[in-house]
Formats: structure tokens, C-alpha cells, sequence
């Protein structure tokens, strides 16, 4: 039975892909679908392009209700586009790394904006949401960089913006800050903020969050070169992975002492107790690590490019992945008496070699290490 139910999938599944055609009408490609539907799918586009509500190919006609996966995406000559009045979805990466792309209408049929469908949309200055979009998939507007404004329809009921601030419509979740704001205040009312609020942000210098906030998501302030000091309040629970990478301008986190989770010291984030070092702030010249850490997180001195050296202390057994990505650092000491874990990559994207010293007896094991990340290391006795 069960060999046969999947056999039908099968049928249906590559009786599905047998009728939907991918045709050109107008320089225009589109995949036509057995219920009459046509997405606008990826071609070579550039210049100001109109989008037209249906088409007609071999005397059927079809209705263009889709922009498609990555349609337009990395289209760098395209300038304008005017979407028609039955476009309901615009897909993931859809006008992805348009840089030119200047003026786009979001008809009022359109539901749902995907997935870093705006990713990248450098000349892009301003984008209204209107009434009946229901859904804004992660980093839809993340990296225009010259973003001022993202307006809503006063009678959409999800979302809602002020001051060409993103948020849902309660106000407890904010969406997108434009990336040409240099300074942002939080309302009371936000309890959250997406992965794609700040991302790319190169003016903001300084963000307060607002107590209510537990969560700081992955990637959450990833290239935001200008921000100097971070303040992380006492309900902060959880910290994503490579939240502050390539915050180049930062000299110091600081951690509200109330807070139950992290911790800092000398500038750098920890968890509560010490034993896990979570991020180094990119500016710093020189750290000095607290003796009581066990683990050096991933990505912890990733583009500290002013770093040249780091003395790991005895109790670190474990160097996470990429942990020194990008950075400029020529020694590292590792000084306990036992073979720490090293993840993959620890020093990608180095072109000079860093020196390691280890005690001389753990010299062989290091070098016969399963991670190419440590061959690749030159290895001396620590004196």
C-alpha cells in the first residue's frame, strides 16, 4: 500500500512539472501553471520593465500572480518596475542585489513579501506596504543602504510603521530600521526585533534596548561598523551566533550586573560565569581574557583586525569554529597542559601564517589533528 501511495505521488508530482512551462512573452519569462497562473521567473532584465496583469501564449490566456524565486535577483541594470494589480506573492530574493533599482509599486493584491526579497536593494530610498500583505519573510528589506523610509496602509492589520519604522502592528515586534538612520530609539511597547532590524547598518553608533527584550537573534547587528559601545540590559536571555561580527568601531560591550546569562569584563562579552568568552569587540589592540574561561566561542575574535596577539589561559580546553575568521592575528598561546578541541577554520581567510605555542610535548598531537584549520598552523614550544 504504501509503495503504491508514493508511486501516485510521483505521478502527480512529475505530472505537475510536465505541465508547468517556462515560456518568453515580451522578454518577459514566465512559467505557466495548469490552473491558468503565470510566475515571472529569472531572465536577463535590466533598463524599466512593466509587468503586465495577464499574458496570452498559444491562445490560452494566464494570470501573473507571482514574481518568483529570485526573478530579478542580481538584475544590476535595473532601474524600475511596475507590478500589476494581480500580483499576490513576491518570492524569496526576488529583486535580491537589484543595486540600481530605484522606484517599485507593491500593488494592493499582494499578500505576502518573502524571504530577503528587497536584499540588497542599494538605491532603493523608500517602500510603502499596502493594506493586505499579511506576511514579511526575514530580511525582506535588509541591506538597502540607502533606505530612509518604509511606509504602511493605515488599514493593514498586520503590520504598521512610525516614523518609516517597520513593525507588526501591535508595535511589539520591530521589523526594519531604514539603514540610513544613524540613531534609533525603541518604543516601550517592543518585547522583540528581527534578525534584520539592524543588519548592514552602517551609521547607527549606539542602540539601547529596551528591558523587555530577551532575545538578540543571529546576526542581529552584523555589519553595523559604526556602532562604538553595547549596552546588553539584565532580561537578555540569549545572544544568536555572530550577532556583533564586523562591528568594526566597537570598543566595549557592557553588561548590566543583574543580568543572569552574560557577563563582562575589561570589555569583552562572557556568559555569566566566565567560562565561555562570546565575543571580543573588534577595535581592541590588546585583551586580557579572564583566567576562569574554559572556551573560546565561535566566531569570538573574528575580524579583530587591531589584534595581533592572544594568550589563551590554562583552563580552555575548546576553541570554537572560525573563532579568529578574518582577524589579523599573528601569535596565539595556548597555555594548558592539555590538547585542546579546535574547530574547523579557526584563522579562514588568512593569507599570512600564525605562529601557535603549546607545551612542546603536545606539539605531535596537534599537528596530527583530523582539522586542516590546525595543520596548516606552525607550532612552537611555549618557552
Amino acid at each position: 500500500m504504501t509503495y503504491r501511495f508514493i508511486a501516485l505521488l510521483c505521478f502527480f508530482f512529475c505530472a505537475t512539472n510536465a505541465w508547468a512551462q517556462p515560456v518568453t512573452v515580451n522578454e518577459i519569462n514566465y512559467q505557466l501553471m495548469p490552473n491558468g497562473k503565470a510566475i515571472v521567473i529569472e531572465g536577463n532584465y535590466e533598463g524599466q520593465i512593466t509587468i503586465p496583469g495577464t499574458i496570452k501564449y498559444q491562445d490560452k490566456q494566464y494570470t501573473v500572480d507571482q514574481i518568483g524565486y529570485g526573478a530579478f535577483n542580481e538584475a544590476s541594470k535595473l532601474i524600475s518596475v511596475k507590478l500589476p494589480a494581480s500580483i499576490q506573492t513576491i518570492g524569496q530574493r526576488a529583486f535580491g542585489a537589484c543595486i540600481a533599482l530605484k522606484e517599485i509599486n507593491i500593488p494592493a493584491s499582494v499578500t505576502k513579501i518573502k524571504e530577503a526579497a528587497f536584499f540588497k536593494c542599494a538605491s532603493l530610498k523608500s517602500i510603502t506596504i499596502p493594506e493586505n500583505v499579511a506576511y514579511i519573510g526575514e530580511n525582506a528589506f535588509s541591506r538597502c543602504k540607502n533606505l530612509t523610509s518604509i511606509e504602511v496602509d493605515k488599514d493593514n492589520l498586520h503590520f504598521t510603521s512610525a516614523d518609516g519604522v517597520l513593525y507588526d502592528k501591535e508595535m511589539k515586534t520591530l521589523i526594519k530600521v531604514p539603514d540610513t538612520r544613524s540613531s534609533f530609539v525603541f518604543p516601550a511597547t517592543v518585547v522583540a526585533f528581527l534578525s534584520g532590524s539592524f543588519e548592514g547598518n552602517g551609521h547607527i553608533t549606539a542602540i539601547e534596548l529596551p528591558d523587555a527584550v530577551q532575545n538578540i537573534p543571529h546576526h542581529a547587528f552584523e555589519d553595523c561598523s559604526a556602532l562604538k559601545v553595547f549596552n546588553i540590559p539584565a532580561n537578555v536571555a540569549q545572544i544568536g551566533l555572530s550577532a556583533f561580527s564586523r562591528c568594526h568601531a566597537m570598543t566595549a560591550f557592557r553588561v548590566d550586573e543583574r543580568n543572569k546569562n552574560y557577563s563582562s569584563e575589561d570589555g569583552i562579552l562572557y556568559n555569566a560565569d566566565k567560562t565561555i568568552l562570546i565575543k571580543c569587540p573588534e577595535s581592541k589592540a590588546k585583551v586580557r581574557i579572564a583566567g576562569s574561561v574554559k572556551e573560546i566561542d565561535a566566531y569570538a575574535f573574528s575580524w579583530c583586525k587591531q589584534l595581533t596577539e592572544v594568550t589563551l589561559p590554562e583552563n580552555v580546553a575548546k576553541i570554537g569554529m572560525s573563532a579568529f575568521v578574518q582577524s589579523e592575528l599573528k601569535t596565539l598561546k595556548i597555555l594548558s597542559g592539555k590538547q585542546v578541541a579546535i574547530g574547523d577554520d579557526i584563522f579562514a581567510g588568512r593569507t599570512k601564517a600564525v605562529t601557535v605555542f603549546v607545551h612542546e610535548v603536545l606539539i605531535p598531537a596537534y599537528k596530527t589533528s583530523n582539522s586542516l584549520a590546525v595543520k596548516e598552523l606552525n607550532y612552537q614550544p611555549l618557552k
